[in-house]
């Protein structure tokens, strides 16, 4: 009896370690599966995203960006845009400085599952509206192929755009802008894309109008290519509806180790009010408000073309050097001025610094440069520093 009360209470004391054992290995797995946890939501707040519900998530996203400008010459403002508007009568005030955050930006996305799939949503602003004010960029939903809101135009490719730390008025010679639009895309494969779009066409002094677009991009490797297209139709005060169209070829190519290189051209008739830089170029005959000339005072719509070129090399894992050069030009058209724009052209020389990834440093500095029919010319060198912090 008394050996097996022994085995008995050896038993017992085994069968307690054994449940003891069992239940701090579950305390513990528990504790480990706690913190993986804590962690993974501590990552998804450090990225901004926010799950309200199953299939629901929400993404912010921005920065902040502070620019210091010096001008040489003449003073441009926040952006170099306003040597379009430069003439024999401009003051040259020897220099001008300032400093903004117009660029600072807030952005939202979106992303619910649904019974036709995943339905994706943008909102974006910015502080470059007048005096500061907030101002829409982006505003669009996607479901599937279909995108319908306001983001960037269809036919312009973000291909070839060599960087510049001022990018709101950009390199001379480019065409950036955002527009209502619903657009399609199709992707045969991992190459290719393809999308046409219908947009509210972007010609300041017109009436509202719908232009079509086209827009093909391939991209393999250390190459990428992009290829549109745009009809437009321009009202006029004396000649009717007068067609427009433009097309455009960017491409960027890593040719070697931490380098590549950008190039793209933009040409066609009518399309002065799409290109930046193009400020001031003249008057449509009878038409207040007009800051292009897309229609000459014959009825023809005027041609144009620009061109961008640029390279840019990693400086180590943190840093990059940029140069670029673009240039718009406008022919010769009837009812044009001496003191109309026949060329614009500008030069970029831009270091950056990624300090972090959410903190960045940059130092540019840019040569802009206008001339008229009538052979006089203007120039300016800008200064700019930035310090951008993003989130």
């Amino acid at each position: 009896m008394k050996i097996k009360g022994k085995i008995g209470s050896v038993s017992q004391m085994a069968a307690a370690v054994l449940i003891g054992g069992t239940g701090a290995a579950a305390a513990q797995d528990l504790t480990v599966l706690e913190a993986r946890i804590a962690a993974l939501e501590n990552r998804q707040a450090e990225s901004g995203q926010l799950t309200l519900a199953p299939g629901v998530k929400l993404t912010f996203y921005g920065y902040t960006k502070l620019d210091l400008i010096k001008d040489n010459n003449y003073d441009l403002g926040a952006t170099t845009g306003a040597m379009a508007g430069v003439t024999a009568g401009s003051p040259l005030e020897g220099s001008g400085s300032n400093a903004h955050a117009y660029e600072s930006r807030l952005g939202l996305r979106a992303s619910m599952d649904t019974d036709i799939g995943e339905v994706k949503l943008t909102l974006e602003g910015d502080f470059f509206g007048s005096g500061g004010n907030f101002r829409l960029r982006h505003a669009y939903g996607e479901v599937g192929p279909l995108l319908a809101g306001q983001t960037w135009t269809n036919w312009v490719p973000a291909e070839g755009g060599p960087a510049a730390v001022q990018d709101f008025n950009g390199l001379a010679g480019g065409s950036y802008y955002r527009t209502p639009q619903v657009r399609y895309t199709f992707r045969p494969n991992d190459q290719w894309r393809f999308a046409v779009a219908l947009e509210e066409d972007y010609a300041p002094g017109t009436a509202s109008r719908v232009a079509v677009s086209g827009f093909a991009g391939y991209a393999n490797g250390p190459l990428k290519i992009g290829m549109g297209a745009i009809s437009r139709g321009l009202e006029t005060s004396s000649f009717g509806d007068v067609t427009g169209f433009g097309y455009a070829i960017g491409a960027d190519y890593e040719a070697w180790q931490g380098g590549k290189l950008h190039a793209q051209y933009i040409g066609g008739k009518g399309i002065s009010t799409l290109l930046n830089n193009a400020g001031f170029s003249g008057l449509e005959v009878g038409t207040a408000g007009k800051y292009a000339f897309d229609v000459d005072a014959a009825g023809d719509p005027v041609k144009a073309k620009g061109v961008k070129l640029g390279v840019t090399q990693k400086l180590g894992e943190k840093s990059d050097l940029s140069l670029a050069h673009g240039f718009q030009r406008f022919d010769d058209f009837a009812g044009a001025l001496g003191s109309h724009t026949k060329e614009i052209n500008s030069t970029h020389v831009t270091y950056r610094y990624f300090a972090t990834k959410s903190v960045m440093l940059a130092a540019e500095a840019a040569y802009v440069e206008r001339e008229q029919f009538d052979g006089a010319s203007f120039d300016n060198t800008r200064l700019q520093g930035v310090v951008k912090f993003t989130f």
